[in-house]
C-alpha cells in the first residue's frame, strides 16, 4: 500500500515514518523547513488528560530519537486551581508557595514539574532526509471520492493521502471545494534578557497570561498572544510582555518580537481523523501551537488505524466550523479564570 504525506513538519514527517514503520510505501511531500533553530518545550503539565497522554507518548518518541534536556517548570496559578488532572495522569508535581524569587501573591501558587526541551528542527530536518521527502510545495487534487497530489506539474497518486500541512490545510482543502473546520491564527512571541535566577526555567503564568522557556544562552523566549493571519505581533508587544514578567521575575529586557502561524480546531486541541465523502483522505490537524507535544504520538495513532483499517476511532472531518481559535484546551489559563 502507498501513502503521500502532503506537509513537512512535525505531524507531517512523524506520520510519513510511522506508516512506512507500519510497512506502507511513503512519498514525503514537505516544503521547505520552517522550524526556529532553538529547542522547543514538551510540558506535562496541561489541565486535560488527553493531551497529557499524547504528551507522554510524544516524549518516549522523542526519545528514541534523541536525549533531552529535563528543565524545571514552574506554573503560576491561583491557590484554588483543580490539579487532579496532574495527579490522575500520574505526573509528578509539588505546589510552593514560594520559588526562586518568583513573586506571587497571597491567593497564588506555584506548580512544580518537569519539562523537556527538544531539539524539534533537528529531529524533523533527520526524519525528512531519512524518509526522502520533497521540499517541493505540493497541491492537493481530487477526481471524484479520490484523493491525489500534485507537485513541480505531476500527478503524485497513492492508496491513502494523509493532508498534514498545519495552518496550510484549509486552504489546501479549500482549492478543490473542501472545506475543513481549521481556522489558521497567529501565535506571537519575543526574546528576552532576564535574571539568571530564571533564565534555566520554563514558566507559565496563567494569572497574567504569558509563558516563557530558555532560548540560547543568554536569552529568554516569551509568548502569549493569539491574533489573525498576517496581523503580526500589536505595537508595543514586546514592552507589554516585559511589564509582566518583571512584576513576577524582577525585570525583562525585550529585544525583538515574531509571529508565527498555528493552527486551531473548534475540539481547542488536536484531530486526527478522515475526510467524508472521500475514500482515501485523512487529515492531522488543529494542533494549536503545541504540535511538540502531542503531534509525534497523534501522527502514531493516525498511522497505526490507517495500516490496519481499524478507522473506527478516527474523527470524521468535513464542514466549516466556527470558533475561536485562540481558546486552546492546553492552556491552564482557560480553566483558571473566574
Amino acid at each position: 500500500m502507498k501513502a503521500v504525506v502532503i506537509g513537512g513538519g512535525i505531524a507531517g514527517v512523524f506520520t510519513a515514518y510511522f506508516l512506512r514503520e507500519y510497512g506502507l510505501e511513503v512519498v514525503g511531500l514537505g516544503s521547505e523547513l520552517r522550524y526556529p533553530l532553538t529547542s522547543l518545550v514538551l510540558t506535562l503539565s496541561m489541565p486535560d488528560p488527553r493531551d497529557i497522554e499524547l504528551a507522554k507518548e510524544s516524549l518516549e518518541i522523542y526519545k528514541s530519537f534523541t536525549k533531552l534536556k529535563p528543565i524545571t517548570s514552574a506554573d503560576i496559578m491561583p491557590s484554588w486551581v483543580d490539579l487532579s488532572p496532574l495527579k490522575k495522569a500520574g505526573v509528578a508535581y509539588s505546589v510552593a508557595s514560594e520559588f526562586r524569587g518568583i513573586k506571587l501573591r497571597n491567593d497564588e501558587i506555584v506548580v512544580l514539574t518537569t519539562d523537556y526541551l527538544v531539539p524539534v528542527r533537528r529531529i524533523v530536518a533527520r526524519l525528512r532526509r531519512i524518509l526522502g521527502f520533497s521540499d517541493s510545495r505540493a497541491e492537493l487534487r481530487v477526481d471524484g471520492r479520490t484523493a491525489y497530489a500534485v507537485v513541480d506539474g505531476e500527478a503524485v497518486k497513492a492508496d491513502v493521502v494523509v493532508l498534514a500541512a498545519g495552518p496550510e490545510n484549509s486552504a489546501l482543502a479549500s482549492a478543490v471545494g473542501i472545506e475543513l473546520p481549521f481556522k489558521a491564527y497567529e501565535c506571537y512571541a519575543a526574546v528576552f534578557l532576564v535574571p539568571r535566577s530564571a533564565r534555566g526555567l520554563s514558566i507559565g503564568d496563567y494569572v497574567a497570561g504569558w509563558y516563557g522557556r530558555p532560548g540560547p544562552w543568554p536569552f529568554y523566549i516569551a509568548g502569549d498572544g493569539c491574533g489573525g493571519p498576517g496581523e503580526g505581533p500589536p505595537p508595543g508587544y514586546a514592552r507589554r510582555l516585559s511589564k509582566l514578567m518583571s512584576e513576577r521575575i524582577g525585570w525583562a529586557i525585550p529585544l525583538f518580537s515574531r509571529a508565527g502561524l498555528c493552527e486551531g480546531s473548534p475540539t481547542g486541541g488536536p484531530i486526527a481523523g478522515y475526510v467524508q465523502g472521500y475514500d482515501n483522505l485523512f487529515i492531522i490537524g488543529g494542533l494549536d501551537g503545541y504540535g511538540s507535544m502531542v503531534g509525534p504520538a497523534l501522527a502514531r495513532r493516525l498511522a497505526e488505524a490507517i495500516a490496519r483499517g481499524e478507522l473506527e476511532g478516527l474523527e470524521p472531518i468535513r464542514g466549516r466550523a466556527e470558533f475561536d481559535p485562540c481558546i486552546e484546551r492546553h492552556d491552564w489559563g482557560v480553566f483558571t479564570k473566574r
